[in-house]
């Protein structure tokens, strides 16, 4: 059940249907700052704000080396997924 949840929520910001791009500068300090201690790396990355069941959920996805890499935080900066 919490992998269908995530599959949704991840369609969902992907596809824009309930999702809006974020700059950085607008993103939750607690997102920043784990984004930046478990990627330290990455600077490129595009931030996406969705909403499911009333929980605010942010994305970030970045190509390195011709992979592509998506990962979900919430508003706590609580890690959710990497995909």
């Amino acid at each position: 059940m919490k992998n269908r949840w995530i599959a949704w929520a991840a369609a969902a910001l992907l596809a824009g249907c309930s999702g809006q791009r974020v700059a950085v500068s607008d993103l939750p300090k607690p997102v920043v700052k784990e984004f930046a201690l478990q990627y330290p790396d990455i600077a490129n990355a595009q931030w996406n704000k969705g909403k499911h069941r009333g929980k605010i959920i942010y994305a970030a996805a970045w190509r390195k080396d011709g992979k592509r890499t998506e990962v979900e935080f919430d508003e706590k900066g609580r890690f959710l997924r990497e995909e």
